[in-house]
């Protein structure tokens, strides 16, 4: 038996669920006005302190204030808020020279470099084809005076002193350099280096046997185009095995990294970023160009980032080895934005997970064959001879690509 309700009913029913409807409405509305309240309150808050503080000590302090300097502390004391260890604030400057770095050419004197212990200019590294190159200098040669004044004597010590290598195209430095041999003996020149545009070399490789060994350094704008004519040379010289050598590899452009997998992979898959808003987006592979041979990497803890999705893919998809230390495990992506002024900040906006290894941030990639280099071993410093015979890494994977079927 149907029973009826009747027209009363269905209006109070009706009227109790838009009732309903409009508290839970509302209620959201209320919260969310009073979270946004309360932002704008808290935003509010920090300014009035910080106007408080910069009146205060534009008033009293005593010395002068640098106003750039005093802006981008402010900017580097917001990031440094965040607890992300990969995040950075750019100054304009700062920014122009990121850049011009992940193009994949260099404006500067032709070499990496840190502070030794002394407090003195040690060099790290030599930009193949710069004026740093043509002038001789060397790894391990240490900068004891800059346009003839003593590093240490600058005002500012070894942070002033360094500022002079970072100069525009086409200035003149003079360095004062001092080079200790393997016997210990130390002589001390002088050489005139030029501020010059030259182009980053990121891979460079030679024939071991029928061995291509590969070394990419970094992920760059050039390093594509870089790695097709290193590999086509020497494959077209009779290399049958691959060796890929990416330690002290901290990473570098996704878009250099999948240029560079098409020239040995076949389309697939490399990796998936996670991002905040619970969207995905997957980076792959397209070119089917895979290439097929036996092949090695070679990793440490300096290796990072790209270079460990370089590994990664390599073993998930061409059963390549991978030999050496435990990666660094930097699992996690970040995105550049572009301020006003030509400032930018970098913070991570993704994590990243492999199709077969999973999310590997803070725990890298366990070789197939661990092997540790010796303390005394140096490879910045090992020609192509002592390495055969000191670098126990490179050693091993020799003997791992020769045995793959």
């Amino acid at each position: 038996m149907n029973k009826k309700i009747s027209l009363g009913i269905t209006i109070g029913l009706m009227a109790l669920a838009a009732a309903v409807t409009f508290i839970i409405t509302y209620n959201y509305s209320l919260n969310v006005f009073n979270s946004k309240v309360k932002s704008v309150s808290e935003k509010e808050s920090i300014y009035v302190r910080l106007s408080e503080m910069d009146k205060y000590v534009r008033a009293n302090y005593i010395n002068d204030i640098d106003e750039e300097l005093l802006n981008n502390s402010i900017m580097n004391g917001y990031i440094k808020g965040l607890d992300d260890r990969f995040a950075k604030y750019y100054s304009a400057e700062e920014y122009a020279q990121q850049t011009q770095k992940e193009s994949g050419i260099d404006i500067g004197l032709g070499f990496t470099f840190e502070k030794e212990e002394s407090g003195y200019i040690k060099i790290t590294e030599i930009t193949a084809n710069s004026s740093a190159e043509t002038a001789g200098l060397l790894v391990g040669d240490v900068i004891t005076a800059i346009n003839n004044t003593d590093v240490i004597a600058y005002e500012g010590g070894y942070d002033e002193a360094v500022t002079l290598l970072n100069c525009d195209e086409g200035t003149k430095v003079k360095l004062h350099v001092k080079r200790t041999n393997l016997e210990g003996i130390s002589e001390f020149f002088a050489v005139e280096v030029v501020s010059e545009k030259t182009e980053i070399i990121s891979v460079t490789g030679r024939l071991i046997d029928n061995i291509a060994y590969i070394k990419i350094s970094t992920f760059n704008e050039k390093t594509p185009e870089q790695f097709e004519a290193v590999a086509n040379k020497l494959i077209g010289e009779g290399a049958e095995m691959l060796i890929f050598d990416v330690r002290d590899n901290l990473g570098g452009l996704t878009a250099s990294l999948q240029g560079t997998l098409d020239q040995i992979l076949d389309d697939g898959d490399i990796v998936t970023a996670h991002y905040r808003d619970k969207s995905e987006v997957v980076i792959r592979t397209t070119e089917a160009t895979q290439i097929k041979m036996p092949m090695a990497v070679i990793v440490n803890k300096g290796t990072a980032s790209c270079a460990e999705l370089f590994a990664f893919a390599l073993r998930d998809e061409a059963n390549a080895q991978i030999v050496g230390t435990e990666t660094y495990g930097k699992g996690v992506m970040q995105k550049t934005h572009k301020l006003s002024g030509g400032a930018a900040v970098k913070i991570t906006v993704a994590t990243l997970q492999t199709k077969n290894s999973g999310n590997y941030n803070g725990v890298g990639i366990i070789p197939n064959f661990e092997v540790t280099l010796p303390a005394e071993v140096e490879l910045a410093l090992l020609d192509e001879e002592q390495q055969l015979e000191s670098d126990t890494q490179l050693i091993k994977a020799i003997e791992v690509v020769s045995t793959i079927q």
